[in-house]
C-alpha cells in the first residue's frame, strides 16, 4: 500500500501500527480519572497501571510518603484509592462498614476461594459467625496447655544452641513452634516440626508464602487482565501453589473422615477442626407464621469444602504472621537489651489469665507490630456508591490501606522509626494501629495469635536472652513480597543464657 504516493508500506505493518495505537489508547483510556477529581498519585504504565508485582506493598509505603493520606493508583485500567488518613479510615472500616464490607477478590484456586478472607456479603457473615466461637476466652483457655507444651520444646531447642558462634536463624525456630501450635490447636495432632525442620507441614506452609517470580508475574498480569486469573490458576501459576494447597486439602479431608468414622474422639470440640465440624448457624431471618409464632429458617452446617478452606486459611494466616512477629520481637529485644526481662511471671505457668497482667510485654508486642506489621497491606472493595469527605467511591472500586504508612506516620507516632514500647502505656489502639485490621472485618484470630506470642515469650525469656551478632543490621530492609512483610535476609541472633 502506497502512502501519499511516495512510500510503499506492507499492509500487515499498517495493521500492526493501527493495533498498537488502539491498544495504547485503550490501555490509557481511564488514566485521567483521578486528575479530574484533583486526587494525586503516581503515573501509571499503559495497561498495567501501578501494579508493581512483588514490590507493590513497599511502593504503597513510598508513595504514601510522597502523595499523602489519600491518592490514586491504577490496577490495570481500574482506578483504586490508597488511604492512610485516619478520619477517612474510620468511615471506611467502621461507620460506613456496610458500604465497604468486602475485600478485594483475586483469583485463587478451589477450595481456597471459600476461605473466610475471600468470602463476600452473606456468605462471609455466615461463615464468620460459625467460626467466631472458636476464639472465645473459654476456648483459648483450653488451648493454653497445648501452646505451653510447644513453647517448652522451643525453649529447650534454644537452650541447645546457646552460645553458638554462628548464631541462630530466628525464623526457623519460631516458624517450627508456630507450626506445632497450629497442628495442636487446629487439629489436635502433634507434629514436632521443631525437631524436624523439613517436616512436610513446614515445607508446604513456607511455599504458600514464598511465591515464585513466575507466580508474581502471573498475578500482575491477572490484575491487568482479570480473565487471565482462572487460566493461570489451572496452570498452577497462581500465588497459592497447587501442590501445597492439595497437600493441606488432603490432610484436612482425611482427618475429617477419620473423626466422622470414629465417634469416640473429639466429642467436646476442643480444637478448631472439630468446632467447625460441629458449627451450624440459622440461615435467613425469623419469619412470623399465621398464628404469630416465630419460625426459624433451616439449620445448615459448614460444608466439607468450607471447612477445608478455613483450615488452609488457618495454616496460611497462623503460620507466617505469628512466626514473623516472634522473629521481629527477638530482633527488637536483641537491639534493645534493656527491654528483655523487665516483666516476668515468677514460677507460674503462663495462661490466658495471667499473661493479661503483663502490660510491658504487651507493649513490646504492640510496638513490634507497629514497626513490622506482617500483613502490611489491607484492602477493601466498595459495595455501594459512597461519598466521604469530598471523595467519591464508585461501586466495585478497590481501596488499599498501607499499614506501614499509618504506623510510621510522625503525625500519629512521635519518632515513628524508633522502638519505644512505653509509647503504648497510655495510648489506646485506635484506627492508627492496623496490625490486625480494624472494625468488623478485623482478623478473627487476633486473640489466639497474641496468646500464642505471649506464652512463647514468657517461656523462652525465662531461660535465654537474645544478643545481636556483629553483622546484625541496625535497620532492617525487606524482601519483595506484595502483602507480607519479610526481611530480605534471615535474622540471625546469638542466644545466650539468662543469668
Amino acid at each position: 500500500m502506497e502512502i501519499l504516493g511516495l512510500v510503499d508500506v506492507p499492509l500487515y505493518l499498517l495493521l500492526c501500527l493501527a493495533a498498537t495505537v488502539l491498544i495504547y489508547i485503550y490501555g490509557r483510556w481511564n488514566y485521567n480519572y483521578f486528575k479530574k477529581q484533583g486526587v494525586p498519585g503516581p503515573e501509571p504504565t499503559c495497561c498495567i497501571g501501578n501494579n508493581t508485582g512483588a514490590n507493590f506493598g513497599h511502593d504503597l509505603y513510598a508513595w504514601s510518603k510522597r502523595y499523602g493520606g489519600v491518592f490514586g493508583i491504577y490496577f490495570g485500567r481500574a482506578p483504586a484509592y490508597v488511604i492512610s488518613d485516619p478520619e477517612i479510615l474510620k468511615e471506611v472500616m467502621v461507620k460506613s462498614f456496610d458500604n465497604f464490607r468486602n475485600r478485594v477478590i483475586f483469583p485463587v484456586p478451589y477450595p481456597v476461594n471459600l476461605a473466610l478472607v475471600f468470602l463476600e456479603d452473606a456468605a462471609w457473615k455466615r461463615v464468620r459467625n460459625a467460626i467466631s466461637p472458636t476464639f472465645t476466652g473459654v476456648k483459648l483457655r483450653r488451648m493454653c496447655g497445648a501452646i505451653n507444651d510447644c513453647a517448652r520444646t522451643l525453649t529447650t531447642n534454644f537452650a541447645k544452641v546457646m552460645g553458638k558462634d554462628a548464631g541462630v536463624n530466628m525464623k526457623q525456630y519460631f516458624g517450627a513452634f508456630s507450626m506445632d501450635v497450629i497442628c495442636q490447636t487446629a487439629f489436635g495432632i502433634k507434629v514436632d516440626s521443631q525437631t524436624d525442620f523439613n517436616h512436610p507441614f513446614v515445607v508446604h506452609a513456607k511455599t504458600l508464602f514464598q511465591p515464585t517470580k513466575l507466580a508474581v508475574v502471573s498475578s500482575a498480569l491477572s490484575d491487568a487482565v482479570p480473565a487471565l486469573g482462572p487460566v493461570f490458576n489451572k496452570l498452577g501459576l497462581g500465588l497459592f501453589p497447587q501442590k501445597s494447597v492439595a497437600f493441606f486439602e488432603t490432610i484436612t479431608g482425611e482427618m475429617m473422615k477419620q473423626r466422622r468414622n470414629d465417634k469416640t474422639h473429639h466429642q467436646e470440640g476442643t480444637d478448631f477442626l472439630q468446632m467447625m465440624m460441629d458449627a451450624s448457624i440459622e440461615e435467613g431471618n425469623d419469619d412470623k407464621s399465621a398464628d404469630g409464632q416465630t419460625v426459624k429458617h433451616s439449620v445448615r452446617h459448614l460444608s466439607t469444602e468450607e471447612i477445608v478452606a478455613q483450615c488452609i486459611l488457618f495454616f496460611v494466616a497462623g503460620y507466617e504472621t505469628t512466626a514473623s512477629t516472634l522473629t521481629f520481637i527477638s530482633y527488637n529485644l536483641a537491639m534493645n537489651q534493656d527491654a528483655q526481662g523487665k516483666e516476668m511471671l515468677r514460677n507460674e505457668e503462663p495462661n490466658y489469665d495471667n499473661i493479661g497482667k503483663l502490660k510491658y510485654l504487651d507493649n513490646v508486642i504492640t510496638e513490634t507490630l507497629r514497626l513490622y506489621p506482617p500483613a502490611f497491606v489491607i484492602d477493601r472493595t466498595v459495595s455501594e456508591p459512597t461519598q466521604i469527605k469530598g471523595l467519591t467511591f464508585s461501586k466495585g472500586q478497590d481501596i488499599f490501606i498501607p499499614v506501614m504508612a499509618i504506623h510510621r506516620n510522625p503525625e500519629l507516632y512521635d519518632d515513628p522509626d524508633s522502638f519505644k514500647p512505653e509509647r503504648f502505656e497510655d495510648q489506646d489502639k485506635t484506627v492508627a494501629f492496623q496490625a490486625f485490621g480494624f472494625g468488623p472485618r478485623a482478623c478473627i484470630g487476633m486473640r489466639l495469635a497474641l496468646v500464642e506470642v505471649k506464652v512463647a515469650l514468657v517461656n523462652v525469656l525465662r531461660a535465654v536472652k537474645f544478643d545481636r551478632m556483629p553483622d546484625t543490621p541496625e535497620v532492617l530492609t525487606f524482601a519483595q513480597n506484595p502483602t507480607i512483610l519479610q526481611p530480605d535476609k534471615d535474622i540471625i541472633l546469638k542466644v545466650s543464657p539468662r543469668c
